[in-house]
């Protein structure tokens, strides 16, 4: 769930030019699955015609496939009739933290998901919705004073326009508890990997710290907010949203900023946040497809392709929304049910096979460090190098909607180097990427050695 006007008087905080005391801090150390993961979200409702978690099952293979490791479900809960939004509700009005949405199945069908998704070697977690339960919740029903009331004694949503949801209070003990308790079942009983907590930053960054800790005892877990605060990275996250990079993405591919933002952006980061902090990257999302457009019509077919380039070659993890990878261009609502077409998009599946086999035999792209490349048409291209000492590749991406030639600036260490192009497996030497030329909203990945 996205609050607009919380994000953005976030990102004035956190991307202001004045450094953080946080930036010298390190960020918790997270497992090597979670540094080197590639997220993908799954809207149950949408991702089948069942709707379903046979649905997702049965996809299963074609998943492992793909290239993706980590899979995330949007929240799989029993949905609130009591002030519904559409026909069918939000995903993100739970009526029962311990419950099943029989939408979707019962619990061992949820059970036999999980099962089956580590049979493949997935990891697998659900969306918490920490924040905010429906108005018929059982929780509001056994203990409403676990929720927030305003100055005339009337219980309210925790934004004015989340009409559907009623606000939690985290000043209350007992509530902490039974969150934790409850966190606690869905892995040890159930086998879950961890949680993509929403609207993480509206839920006290203390109770995270006792959450984390308390999931720790059981077994190595991953925690993504749903938020950008630096200091979710110390203690309870592996990984924040990084909304700001989608934005500057927005912004560039419409000619609104340079290509040099990208690198500012990096910047404005690295003084803001604990060492070894990992962002996830995205171009789409559940919110940005149901609130603004699918990338494929926000950024155009050549467009999303590129934005994809750069969000598994920048440090961070990537994100996938299902219906990426088929080109889908349908908004697929949180009120009503929709269906993704998987008959569509064969050279996107194709496109993101190849570029997550790329990324997964070039560590670097995941757990290297950048490096800014400086090229004479920075407006427009955007170079930079991912190293770890041991692989090095060199990334070159157009922003322009004309071919560019761009003269690069490289670093003399590797002047005697040979080049591969990943995609193509075409060679050439180093010397030969001092001037490259790329197509309209092109792109190529050297593979450096």
């Amino acid at each position: 769930m996205k609050n607009i006007v919380l994000l953005c008087i976030v990102s004035s905080f956190l991307f202001s030019q004045q450094p953080s005391s946080l930036a010298v801090e390190s960020a918790r150390q997270s497992e090597d699955w979670v540094k080197k993961g590639i997220i993908y979200e799954v809207y149950t409702r949408a991702f089948s015609k069942e709707g379903n978690f046979e649905g997702v099952e049965k996809k299963l293979p074609e998943l492992k496939q793909l290239g993706v490791t980590i899979l995330w479900l949007m929240p799989i809960h029993p949905v609130g009739e009591e002030k519904r939004k559409g026909t069918v509700g939000s995903p993100y009005s739970v009526k029962d933290y311990y419950g099943i949405n029989p939408e979707f199945g019962n619990l061992d069908d949820f059970k036999r998901l999980v099962k089956k998704s580590h049979e493949q070697g997935l990891k697998i977690i659900i969306d918490l919705v920490a924040n905010h339960t429906s108005w018929d919740s059982k929780m509001f029903t056994e203990h409403p004073e676990w929720f927030t009331k305003d100055s005339t004694g009337k219980f309210v949503p925790p934004v004015a326009d989340w009409s559907d949801v009623v606000d939690l209070n985290y000043n209350n003990a007992e509530l902490r508890r039974y969150m934790i308790d409850m966190l606690k079942y869905w892995v040890r009983d159930v086998g879950l990997d961890g949680f993509r907590c929403d609207v993480a930053e509206m839920v006290p960054t203390e109770f995270w710290n006792e959450a984390r800790a308390a999931l720790d005892s059981i077994r190595p877990v991953i925690m993504l907010s749903e938020g950008q605060y630096p200091e979710h990275h110390l203690k309870a996250f592996d990984l924040t949203y990084s909304w700001n990079m989608y934005g500057s993405m927005a912004m560039v591919l419409k000619g609104e900023k340079p290509a040099s933002e990208f690198d500012a952006v990096l910047t404005r980061e690295a003084s803001a946040y604990p060492k070894g902090s990992i962002r996830m990257r995205f171009s789409s999302n559940h919110d940005e497809n149901a609130w603004d457009r699918p990338d494929v019509e926000k950024f155009g077919i050549n467009g999303a392709f590129l934005a994809a380039v750069l969000v598994n070659t920048i440090p961070g993890a990537p994100l996938l929304y299902n219906g990426q990878e088929a080109a889908n261009d349908k908004k697929l609502g949180l009120f009503e049910k929709f269906e993704i077409d998987w008959t569509k998009g064969k050279e996107f599946r194709e496109f993101y096979a190849k570029l997550y086999a790329i990324r997964k035999s070039n560590p670097s792209l995941a757990v290297g460090e950048y490096q800014n490349v400086k090229n004479n048409m920075a407006d427009q291209v955007y170079t930079f190098i991912r190293t770890d000492g041991k692989n090095t590749v060199l990334v070159a991406l157009n922003f322009s909607n004309n071919e560019c030639t761009a003269r690069l600036e490289l670093p003399q260490k590797y002047s005697s180097a040979k080049l591969t192009n990943a995609f193509t497996g075409k060679q050439a030497s180093y010397k030969n990427a001092e001037k490259i030329t790329l197509p309209k909203f092109g792109y190529k990945l050297f593979i450096v050695k």
